[in-house]
């Protein structure tokens, strides 16, 4: 039995997703690679043909009878339409690699002359997992992974097990996948989250290509590894030269989200993003530089303890342009220290005087809410730590308002030819996770929607308001600003506080 020379070959990017020794491994990113046939065919290169040669080996330690593997695949799609383009490659290829594979219509299952079986199975309702729950897969393969639901994913793990001593050892999770997703989605089914997967396999090393080690403790005290990694993929790991320059050039035609989806694959965009028509990271997103004297700058916060908080600093230029030169993310902290981590980082900026902050700016009205006893509010303790804030206006439209300020800014730039009215550092990475993925709400399309992750954004549209007043809103004056160290390459400045507990939009 062969794989090569049949109808497939891989790329060197599948040659490489084949080869992985993880217990999970996602493929994902850009349309075009061919990710759904290397995922057809990855049962293959671990499990098929170690299954047949157990049957030809007569001398192998563990040598198997011709039809008694136990070997099973499991190559599931959310519906059963979605499994045809699959079903019809595995009629051209499967019988040229093993001519005594048979066909299942029923069960749309092959069997192969060891006894290996591959089945091709759909999860439509959310809770169509129970299906599967009386089997024992040995290589369980998503294509599409971001159209199941998290729990399906998880539930249908379980059954990959296996009581032989050779397919125990290569027992596999594989997933592809492109970034786009919707919550709701057509064929009648819809995705709780449509970000779930970016979650849990992207945020912590978008860049990809980083082995993820968990530690399980077992019962009798011995601790395993569980390894997962996600590979990238790109339209330009397809070795066919004429597909990619006639795919490129459809995507490039694209609306700006869906481009950056299928052709760049950036999981941080959202089919029907609210901000998806006006978000392009070539002009919003700049490498850090230092920020001239004179520029007004103030910060922002939407408080988070149990969920994380986040503190952005901003600067606005001489054009009235914006810019979200620093985060600082933090959770399960008490106000006061949050407040010490402020001004920790002003401290290095000059922003501090005498042990104060000079700077102030709009946070999450929860900063006033009276806790009902004795002990002081957020605000107080945050106040007497050195960092004064102003209230965010919060009230019916107001997040719509400031939602309609970021669009315009994010769309104020001359078709490419002027500074965007808002920029944000790279190293801002939250708020640059958020702002192109926001959909937009189940309730009202003309808004975006809100969510209990999204603090970040929630800051960002405080600092939209604020800002709208311009230059003599914010009510700045460099020449309270402390001298600069020439030697520090850190931008600096400050902004007239507005007196605790005023309110600005």
């Amino acid at each position: 039995m062969s794989v090569e020379g049949t109808l497939y070959t891989p790329s060197q990017w599948g040659a490489t997703f084949h080869a992985l020794p993880h217990n999970e491994a996602l493929g994902a990113g850009a349309a075009g690679p061919g990710k759904s046939m290397v995922l057809l065919m990855d049962p293959f290169h671990w499990q098929i043909l170690t299954e047949h040669e157990r049957c030809m080996n007569l001398n192998h330690p563990y040598h198997l009878p011709w039809g008694s593997s136990s070997g099973w695949a499991l190559h599931l799609r959310r519906t059963r339409p979605m499994l045809e383009l699959s079903i019809q490659r595995s009629h051209r290829i499967f019988p040229l690699i093993d001519p005594a594979a048979k066909w299942n219509e029923n069960k749309a299952t092959w069997v192969f002359r060891s006894g290996y079986r591959y089945q091709f199975g759909h999860c439509h309702d959310s809770e169509d997992w129970q299906n599967y729950l009386s089997f024992e897969f040995t290589h369980i393969a998503y294509d599409e992974l971001i159209q199941f639901e998290e729990e399906q994913y998880d539930q249908i793990n379980t059954r990959l097990r296996s009581s032989d001593p050779i397919l125990r050892k290569m027992l596999k999770i594989r997933a592809m996948s492109n970034p786009l997703m919707s919550r709701q989605k057509g064929d009648n089914f819809s995705i709780k989250d449509p970000n779930w997967v970016r979650k849990r396999f992207i945020d912590a090393a978008p860049e990809g290509k980083v082995t993820f080690r968990k530690k399980l403790k077992m019962q009798d005290g011995r601790i395993v590894d569980h390894t997962s990694i996600y590979m990238p993929a790109t339209l330009y790991d397809n070795p066919d030269k004429d597909f990619r320059e006639d795919y490129e050039a459809k995507l490039q035609n694209a609306k700006p989200h869906i481009r950056q989806a299928l052709l760049f694959g950036n999981w941080y965009v959202t089919a029907g993003s609210f901000f998806g028509d006006v978000w392009n990271p070539n002009l919003h997103i700049r490498k850090p530089f230092k920020i001239p004297k004179e520029w007004p700058k103030w910060r922002s916060m939407d408080w988070g303890f149990k969920m994380p908080g986040v503190v952005h600093w901003w600067a606005m230029d001489e054009d009235g342009n914006l810019y979200c030169w620093k985060e600082m993310m933090f959770q399960g902290r008490q106000a006061g220290d949050v407040a010490k981590d402020i001004l920790a980082v002003e401290e290095k900026y000059g922003l501090v005087k005498k042990g104060r902050s000079v700077l102030s700016g709009p946070a999450d009205t929860q900063l006033w809410e009276d806790r009902g006893d004795n002990t002081k509010g957020k605000a107080q303790e945050m106040e007497e730590a050195g960092v004064g804030w102003v209230r965010a206006k919060k009230g019916p439209g107001s997040r719509l308002r400031n939602a309609e300020l970021l669009y315009d800014r994010l769309a104020d730039h001359g078709g490419g030819t002027t500074t965007p009215g808002v920029v944000f550092f790279d190293t801002c990475p939250e708020i640059l996770k958020l702002v192109p993925s926001i959909g937009t709400s189940d309730k009202n399309s003309e808004e975006p929607a809100d969510g209990n992750d999204d603090h970040a954004f929630d800051s960002c549209l405080y600092s939209m308001g604020y800002a709208s007043h311009g230059r003599k809103g914010i009510s700045w004056s460099s020449k309270d600003e402390e001298d600069e160290d020439e030697d520090d390459d850190e931008p600096k400045g400050r902004r007239g506080r507005w007196g605790y507990g005023s309110e600005v939009m």
